[in-house]
Order: structure tokens, then sequence, then C-alpha cells
């Protein structure tokens, strides 16, 4: 176990640090954008090292450059995909409120950032899978920190009676973050329906479920 977390550090650190060094900032800023859309519009098997390479205008060597492989530019857009909606949904979870609303921050924030970063949101929760090794291992526990988040508010809220006690607790943020990810898929943000409007309503679902005897 120790072993595995020293290379999920390792592997943190050196994604930190960015691409291989000598890479231009923008250049792989442009690099990860492109990617973003591929693998989005794709899926990340079906796109190769030369499809980025030509979406920014470089040739298939010269993309090694800035980057050190096409599984390296995956981890980093989930990790740093996940990572927005831990920043986001972090602080409105700490404020004190009931838990309903407390939830149903949580869930707008979540919304928000989808709505923001629609692409990377759809690779980072449906395409990381395809991450091996200590990349999984760094992309699982973030993974875990986020929906953690919502388990702490279903569980402060089962405790104070703001929510009726679930017979599965897990399977109440489950249910939750799922509805949170397909909303991220058919959102439109220039749709009739503001963030607001769709926070509130899957709040007040989730909260009929949460409440209901």
């Amino acid at each position: 176990m120790a072993t595995r977390e020293r290379a999920g550090a390792d592997v943190a650190r050196a994604a930190r640090r960015g691409p291989a060094q000598g890479s231009d900032a923008v250049s792989v800023d442009v690099i990860k954008q492109q990617a973003t859309r591929l693998f989005a519009e794709r899926t990340y098997p079906a796109v190769g090292i030369r499809d980025i390479a030509e979406a920014v205008g470089l040739l298939p060597g010269s993309l090694y450059v800035h980057i050190r492989s096409k599984d390296e530019l995956l981890f980093l857009i989930v990790r740093d995909g996940i990572q927005r909606f831990l920043d986001a949904i972090e602080p409105v979870t700490h404020v004190a409120a009931p838990a309903g609303v407390r939830l149903q921050n949580a869930m707008r924030a979540y919304l928000a950032v989808a709505a923001e970063h629609q692409l990377q949101t759809r690779v980072a929760f449906h395409q990381w899978t395809y991450l091996q090794g200590d990349q999984r291992a760094v992309v699982v526990e973030l993974r875990q920190s986020y929906e953690q988040l919502f388990a702490d508010i279903v569980a402060e809220g089962a405790d104070s009676g703001d929510f009726r006690r679930p017979r599965s607790k897990r399977l109440a943020v489950l249910t939750i973050v799922g509805a949170l990810v397909a909303a991220g898929d058919w959102f439109d943000p220039g749709g009739s329906m503001s963030v607001d409007d769709v926070a509130a309503d899957l709040a007040d679902t989730a909260l009929r479920g949460l409440c209901d005897g």
C-alpha cells in the first residue's frame, strides 16, 4: 500500500510540473484544449497522436516536445476537470446552513462548472476509465473526494433530522452524483433553463427522496 501511495504521489507531482521540460505553456494549453475536444467528440481510443498534432498544426513528432504521451494528456484533462468541481463544491458544503440548502448549493456549483467546461466535464466523468496504473489511482482518489462532499451532506442531514435516514447512504449519494453527471451531458447553457433552474429542480427531486417518509 505504501508503495502504491508513493507511486501515486510521484504521478501527482509529475503532473503538477506539467509536460516535458522546455514546453511552451501556451502551446501546452492549446494542445490540451484540442485534445479535450477530440476526446469528447470521438472518445479517447479513437483519437491518435497524429489527430492531435494536426489539430494544433504540428507534426506528430513535434508534439512530443510539449507532451510525454497521449495518456498523459488524458490524465491532465481528467485530473484538472475533477479538481475544478472539488474547488467549486467544497466551499459551499461548509457554509452554516440546513443540509437541504447546502445540497442545492452544491448542485448549483456543479452545474455552473459543467456549463462553463462542457467538453472537459464529458471527458473527465466518462473517459477516466481509460487511464491505467498510478494515473488511474490518482483519479479514483479525486473522484472519491468529490463524492464524499455529497456523502457528508447526506449523512449530516440524516443525523440532524433534515433528511430521513436512507436505507443506503451510498445509493443515495450515487443517485445524486449520477443525476448531476447526466445533467452535465444534456444541459444547454443557452437554453430556456438557467443553471439555477436546473439545480433547483434536481435538488427538489433529490430532497423528495431524502425527506419523504
